[in-house]
């Protein structure tokens, strides 16, 4: 069993949820509810930092999906992290990658969305 780390930490208010692990079916929803909860609070931006995760599938994807149109909805900034082929590849198969927000750093994410 694979376990998903989550730890949120705050750059200038900003909250920044870094994944270590595989997202897959029994892993997401802790992720969704937690970015959602952040979301409820209204923050500035959120940013999801991808970098550490080994396995990302078709609910991985679907989460950042209903993030990103969750984050819409409130008029919040979203941003996701990820410099690794496993994350970055699955995004431009099914050209999600055209409706996120992506950086290859926190330090870049943080930048983008404090505009």
């Amino acid at each position: 069993m694979n376990q998903l780390r989550q730890r949120t930490t705050y750059v200038q208010s900003i909250p920044i949820v870094a994944l270590t692990g595989e997202i897959d079916m029994m892993s997401s929803a802790p992720v969704t509810s937690r970015l959602a909860e952040l979301l409820d609070r209204k923050p500035p931006a959120l940013v999801v930092d991808l970098r550490e995760v080994r396995f990302f599938g078709s609910e991985g994807i679907r989460a950042l999906v209903e993030t990103q149109h969750q984050a819409d909805e409130l008029g919040v900034k979203f941003g996701v992290v990820s410099d690794s082929r496993i994350v970055l590849r699955p995004l431009e198969m099914t050209a999600v990658d055209q409706l996120l927000l992506l950086f290859a750093d926190v330090e870049d994410a943080v930048t983008a969305l404090r505009g």
